[in-house]
Formats: structure tokens, sequence, C-alpha cells
């Protein structure tokens, strides 16, 4: 008799910290997860379905990054930038940005500058579906995508911080109808500019880039209730 064949099961990934972190690093990005929401222990291993060993290892990554403080036997907070903090994040990505576009200048090939309009692309598609989370996400991975083409591992590690940083401003600080994220066409312009060889033009645009967003900010804070189970569910994927 032939033995019928064994069907495979299928089961549901198993997620890991990394996995965790992602899922948190996309919620701030998209400035789904409000500045100062506690993010319990319990909650989370409910949230992502994982045990607490990986939410722990999660929450020192996250800490790491400065995305979280981690509070002794509460779990953690997402940051709460000062206004003054502020004002220090954005003067340093005027510097840090600067000196990785000047190396960029030099660096970056044609393959590169593809690669940076391939996600402009994508950037414009967003906006154009009306996936908001998804453009404001992207307008922030824009600025570490192009700071990579610098070559310099340790700037680009701060900038990271720093960029994550900015999206917790913004969701403390923007005000409503204000041009708090990036402006229109600006990435293209900038993008342009380093292709054609004028680096001093593209730094100037990255700063007038930068204070527009940094002009659009009212130090009074949101005070903002959230549901975890629907933040982080919009950013599985």
């Amino acid at each position: 008799m032939s033995r019928e064949a064994a069907k495979p099961v299928f089961q549901p990934a198993v997620l890991t910290e990394e996995d965790v972190c992602r899922r948190v690093r996309d919620s701030v990005l998209e400035q789904r997860l409000a500045p100062g929401t506690r993010l319990t222990e319990d909650k989370l291993c409910t949230v992502f379905g994982v045990n607490r060993t990986v939410v722990r290892r999660a929450f020192l990554l996250l800490s790491r990054d400065k995305i979280v403080h981690l509070e002794k036997n509460k779990g953690a907070v997402v940051a709460t930038p000062t206004p003054e903090e502020a004002d220090e994040v954005f003067e340093a990505r005027r510097v840090v940005e600067s000196a990785l576009i000047t190396q960029a200048a030099t660096r970056a090939t044609p393959a590169d500058f593809e690669g940076l309009r391939t996600h402009l692309k994508t950037e414009k598609a967003a906006l154009a579906e009306a996936d908001i989370a998804r453009w404001i996400r992207l307008t922030g991975e824009f600025h570490i995508l192009l700071a990579r083409l610098g070559g310099n591992a340790p700037m680009l590690a701060f900038l990271e911080q720093l960029v994550f940083q900015t999206s917790l401003i913004i969701a403390l600080y923007g005000k409503a109808g204000a041009p708090s994220n990036c402006r229109g066409d600006d990435h293209e312009r900038l993008v342009t500019a380093l292709e054609q060889g004028r680096p001093e033009d593209a730094i100037r645009l990255l700063t007038d880039h930068l204070n527009s967003i940094e002009a659009g900010l009212d130090f009074v804070p949101r005070d903002d209730t959230q549901d975890l189970h629907q933040i982080f569910a919009a950013s599985a994927g």
C-alpha cells in the first residue's frame, strides 16, 4: 500500500529581535509611534508573538539607537526629545550630512545616482497613492541612502540615529499644515546638483531643506494615546 505523502505544515515565521527593531524603527520613521509611548514587555510579547528574551534584546538595540529609553522593571519608553535636543539634532545633521555629501561627490558612480533616482520614484509613487506613512519613511530613508555614498561608516551610523530622532521630533513638535517633512522636489534637485558635479549647491540645498523642516516645528508637544496593535500591524511586511 502506498503511503500518502505527508503534507508540509506551514507555520508563521518566528520574529527575531532585529525584526521587532525594524517594526519599531519603521513606525518611528513613519511618525506613527509617538514620543513618550510606553512599550512594556508584556504588550510587545503579545503584539509580536515573541518571548520576553526577544523583546529585551530588541529594547537594548533600540536604546543603542536612542529610539527608546529603558526604565528598570518598567520596559521602555519611546524617546521624547526636548526643544534643546531638537536644535542640537538639526545642527548635527547640517554638519554631518554636509560632510558626507562632500565625500559622496567624489565617490558616487552613475549606478549610485540611478539607485537614488529609483528611490525618488518610489517616494513620488507613495505620495501619489496617498500612502503618507510610507512616503514619510521613504523621505527619511533617502537621507540615509545618500549619506551611504560618502563611504564613512561611523558618520553614517551617527546620521541614522539623527534621522530617527528627527522623526520623533517632527511627530512631537510638527505644526499641523506646515512643511515638517521633505518638500516637493528638494531631494531631486539635491541629487541633480551632485550628479552635475556641484557639491556646493547640493550642500546649500540640503541646508535650506533642513532649515525649512526645523522652521515648521512648534515646541508644544502633543498628547496622544496609541494602540500598539494597530501601529505595528501597519508596519508589518
